[in-house]
């Protein structure tokens, strides 16, 4: 029975240690609330909403690359705490995702992307911040935030 996926951590960078351990979510919001037991309730969404929107976001994610079978999913920590939620990687290509519980998404988020762009130019041109904006927004010259209903 397929439950949830793993998601590697992202080891391309060569001036900081990435954790090594993956990380694993499930298919669904709601089967990992119910294997975790916690009741259906709105308090629940309330106390980390944040959270639950990037595992909805992994899934929507690892969907499509697996629908599409051209790409890989990991996520980047370097022992500093500097964290990119996903780093997409297609055809020799990098693009890094945060995600952000945020109707007004600014440059503050986008500051571990703005590393992640310097440190990788080569591989990555640009960055994106997913989170519940009403409209695409160019937060700077490389990153741009996305509402989640373009996921």
């Amino acid at each position: 029975m397929f439950l949830g996926f793993s998601v590697p951590a992202f080891s391309g960078s060569p001036r900081k240690s990435a954790l090594s351990t993956p990380r694993f979510y499930f298919f669904d919001n709601g089967v990992r609330n119910a294997a975790a037991g916690l009741p259906l309730a709105e308090e629940l969404v309330n106390a980390d909403p944040g959270r639950l929107f990037e595992h909805w976001v992994a899934g929507q994610l690892f969907r499509k690359l697996s629908y599409r079978g051209d790409g890989t999913l990991s996520y980047y920590r370097t022992s500093d705490g500097a964290e990119i939620d996903f780093i997409l990687q297609q055809g020799g290509k990098l693009v890094p995702i945060e995600v952000k519980w945020t109707e007004n998404p600014g440059s503050k988020d986008a500051r571990h992307i703005r590393r992640f762009l310097r440190e990788h130019g080569d591989l990555c041109d640009r960055g994106y911040v997913v989170s519940r904006c009403p409209h695409v927004l160019e937060l700077e010259e490389s990153v741009t935030a996305v509402p989640w209903w373009l996921v």
